[in-house]
């Protein structure tokens, strides 16, 4: 059995875009890479795929991080971190939703008034968010230690800087999302290179999804999730850059939407092992991009998990000759 440090004379990252409760397909890939033995050197995510990073990163072996994350997402399925107020998300996001056009500029006007004049009247006083964040925290407290990370695979995680301006971000990413106009791209954070305080407030901020978590400070900065910066390209959703950038190639690539961006011609001389799906990771009938993300149901926790699981297999066997161990 080799450990995380066994793997760094290979060059393989591991790219876990986000996508909320989609995240639990990337412990079922989690599982088949350590099933295969194949050699991660080192991992970047996004979101959830932060959170799923650091609890692969955090672990000796990929076999224990394997059994981690599955431990985790049971955990999760039994209680979901995102708390009792969900339903009411819900409900509101479907009702706008549903008024949704084709119209852009009376989309982006209809962004604007749930923005100023609906959010304000759900979101707690202190946080400004819907939901406390205390559960996610717990689980982070249990299943990460920055003692382990400290001596883990290198872990980048993406970021967005608000600027301290939360609603202007967060309507700058809906407009992006509609194809009006890009918004500025996300930072990426080497964790172990932050100070111990900041290791885990850094991944919290990876995973909070504007006005629904609340932000996250670091040196005096204000930052939210790293899916919210360069959204038409998944610039931040789908972290390729900071691995490629460090010198790791070949890298393998997940995402958690049906429709993902992210510019596969960006990066012509890399080698990207993407892990694609023969059936669709979507669940939902309306607004996937929302109900799934928020939605943390066992039967979905349980079908992602065995989807990454096989899509994985079939996808990453044809390579283990030129990627498994040596």
């Amino acid at each position: 059995m080799k450990s995380h440090s066994d793997a760094r004379h290979a060059s393989i990252g591991l790219v876990l875009s986000g996508g909320g409760a989609k995240g639990a397909y990337q412990a079922g890939i989690v599982k088949a890479l350590a099933e295969m033995d194949v050699p991660i050197a080192a991992i970047s995510g996004a979101s959830i795929g932060a959170l799923n990073g650091a609890v692969t990163a955090a672990s000796e072996f990929m076999p224990n991080a394997a059994e981690r994350l599955e431990k985790l997402w049971r955990a999760i399925a039994d209680d979901p971190p995102l708390g009792g107020k969900i339903p009411t998300s819900i409900r509101l996001l479907e009702a706008a939703g549903l008024r949704f056009s084709d119209d852009f500029r009376y989309t982006a006007r209809l962004l604007r008034e749930i923005a100023h004049n609906l959010l304000p009247t759900i979101l707690s006083p202190d946080t400004g968010a819907l939901v406390d964040n205390s559960r996610i925290r717990k689980l982070l407290f249990e299943y990460v230690s920055v003692e382990q990370l400290a001596k883990g695979l290198p872990l980048y995680v993406s970021v967005h800087n608000t600027n301290k301006k939360l609603l202007e971000t967060a309507i700058g990413s809906g407009l992006a999302r509609l194809r009006i106009k890009q918004n500025p791209e996300a930072e990426f954070l080497h964790i172990q290179s932050l100070s111990r305080e900041d290791q885990h407030t850094a991944l919290l901020a990876s995973a909070a999804i504007p006005f629904l978590l609340s932000a996250q400070e670091i040196e005096g900065e204000s930052y939210v999730d790293g899916g919210f910066g360069g959204v038409l390209t998944s610039q931040g959703n789908t972290p390729i850059s900071p691995l490629l950038d460090a010198g790791y190639n070949p890298i393998i690539v997940t995402s958690l939407s049906d429709r993902s961006e992210w510019n596969k011609q960006k990066h012509p001389d890399a080698a990207i092992i993407e892990i694609s799906r023969e059936e669709k990771i979507d669940r939902a009938s309306l607004l996937p991009e929302v109900f799934d993300i928020i939605s943390f149901q066992p039967a979905k926790i349980y079908s992602w998990m065995e989807q990454g699981y096989r899509d994985a297999i079939r996808c990453i066997r044809p390579w283990l000759p030129f990627i498994g161990p040596r």
